[in-house]
């Protein structure tokens, strides 16, 4: 129903009356006396009427999108145990869309969203892949990679990504896990402890067909690194343009070592050049330290398989696997884990290998040539597209915000707050005097005393660090200097040599025959020989002749 001339006219009016600065109260209770009707019917009219017109409030600031990405943004840090406080909502939205709200502002905002912002799990999360150097690496990374393509012109069927990831078991169910560095500190949002199953190592081509994949299992080796191991491998199916070839590997932790992946990569290779031989192809992966062994990368380019790795810390958004595949095994795995156990258990056969069997199973139904070539396409490898991979670098690292996609504004977001994050801590980090001192028990010590003590603290180690310097610069004089008076002492020995017999030295004998030049001399026993005496006939005359 349409509202009455009079109800329209009073709430603009009094929507005027709340931009202009005046307390709502204030204005339902003029507007009361003036018109006549109750306080009630003229809040009831403001509030009913005020959503067809622009809202007077600061959250008028934020687009529909906008709102919903800093939503995303907040659940993000919230389910991480790092609540955003209303200053940093506050300096959020000052950043990436330039609008300056207040507190007032950001505690009203959490008030609406509080059901969608109370989530908590474990872990704050870590700044590492925001580094300031990362999207310039990126930028030579993707320059490299167009020079090199443009180079080989290769096929969609040879370009090909890998990755690993880990299958575990947490609680009756099987999950999926992605394979990080060693020394990376994890940010672990499930507070479950899994146990692995089985390392799943993943070889997928541009054109969207899997080309292999390698599970590693765990078991015990002997002394000559051989042992008995269960198995229970996918049913033998003929090869079709859907199936791809499975393998398997043991090793002693079930998860992919140096030496296994240098035989991964030796089957690859024979792989590659008995389907395409004479032909070069691309493989691209991630930077862990058993993929970039020289030795296998060498190998590798004797049969045409050129290895180029990922920029360090992008993982997350240019790994091709991790974008689509494996997402699609984790969303199959807990629903065909479940699923085999419980037909095991109804029929009353044993469960031990349902999680293997759903393994193979989501494997099959994930990885399909859709999957793969959305996958390739949506990361910008193939077909190449560098601004595309440019785009996904500003959005992860928070270098820019794009204008489209809720999802892509929540990721930038987020980015931009572990950035100021980093920024603010850098700063605070100039504001205190951090050091090293000596300290005693039941003994008060003033700031000034700390700094002292400290900086002659720093002072000794320096003196220490000059005087270890001069002492292994006089070490190394001395080396020098015996290693020099050794060859003297040798040139010494050889012209104190017996020209003749050259066995013999001399040592001072008043016997031996010197010549004047100081480089020559016989022995007295060679000098009663007619040669040794033509021998020094001879030297002399030279000497004579030289002056």
């Amino acid at each position: 129903m349409e509202p009455a001339p009079t109800s329209s006219e009073l709430l603009r009016d009094m929507v005027a009356a709340v931009a202009d600065g005046e307390p709502v109260l204030h204005v339902f209770a003029r507007f009361s006396a003036s018109t006549g009707f109750s306080t009630s019917k003229v809040r009831s009219i403001y509030y009913n009427g005020r959503g067809e017109r622009h809202k007077h409030n600061a959250n008028s600031l934020l687009s529909a999108t906008e709102d919903q990405a800093l939503l995303y943004a907040a659940q993000a840090f919230s389910y991480a145990n790092f609540a955003l406080s209303r200053s940093q909502l506050g300096n959020l939205v000052r950043s990436l869309w330039g609008k300056t709200v207040g507190t007032t502002w950001a505690r009203a905002w959490v008030a609406r969203h509080r059901n969608d912002v109370l989530a908590r799990t474990s872990k704050a999360l870590s700044d590492k892949r925001n580094a300031a150097s990362t999207f310039g690496e990126v930028k030579e990374w993707v320059s490299e990679l167009g020079e090199f393509l443009q180079e080989k012109r290769l096929p969609p069927w040879a370009i090909f990504n890998y990755d690993e990831c880990r299958l575990v078991t947490q609680g009756n169910r099987l999950a999926v896990k992605r394979v990080h560095a060693a020394d990376r500190e994890r940010a672990n949002v499930a507070s479950s402890i899994g146990a692995t199953v089985a390392s799943l190592l993943s070889f997928v081509a541009g054109d969207g067909a899997p080309f292999l994949s390698v599970y590693i299992f765990r078991a015990r080796f002997a002394g000559d690194d051989s042992g008995a191991a269960d198995f229970v491998l996918s049913r033998c199916q003929s090869r079709t343009r859907s199936s791809w070839p499975r393998f398997y590997g043991w090793t002693d932790t079930g998860f992919l070592d140096a030496a296994t992946f240098g035989a991964v990569m030796d089957l690859f290779c024979h792989e590659w050049e008995v389907r395409n031989p004479g032909r070069e192809c691309l493989l691209l992966g991630d930077q862990l330290r058993a993929h970039r062994q020289v030795e296998v990368v060498r190998s590798a380019l004797k049969h045409g398989v050129t290895c180029w790795w990922l920029v360090a810390n992008t993982s997350h958004f240019l790994q091709v696997l991790d974008d689509k595949c494996f997402a699609c095994v984790k969303k199959h795995l807990p629903v065909l884990s479940d699923q085999n156990i419980v037909d095991a258990l109804l029929t009353n056969k044993s469960a031990r290998d349902c999680v293997l069997q759903a393994a193979y199973e989501a494997e099959r139904l994930s990885f399909t040539n859709t999957t793969i070539r959305v996958s390739f396409r949506s990361i910008g490898l193939v077909p190449w597209d560098p601004t595309r991979v440019l785009h996904l670098a500003r959005v992860n690292l928070g270098m820019d915000l794009p204008s489209y996609g809720v999802a892509d504004a929540a990721r930038a977001a987020a980015a931009a707050v572990i950035r100021l994050s980093h920024d603010r801590h850098m700063a605070g980090k100039k504001k205190v005097v951090a050091g090293r001192a000596a300290v005693e028990k039941r003994r008060i010590y003033g700031a000034a005393d700390l700094v002292a003590a400290d900086r002659a603290r720093v002072a000794a180690k320096v003196a220490a660090e000059k005087a270890k310097a001069t002492k292994d610069a006089q070490k190394e004089a001395t080396k020098l200097q015996v290693a020099r008076d050794k060859v003297e002492q040798e040139r010494q020995r050889v012209l104190a040599t017996c020209r003749l017999c050259t066995s013999r030295v001399h040592r001072g004998g008043k016997l031996w025959s010197v010549c004047g030049c100081g480089r020559f001399r016989v022995c007295p026993m060679c000098m009663k020989q007619s040669v040794g005496k033509a021998l020094v006939a001879a030297h002399v005359m030279g000497c004579l002749q030289r002056g």
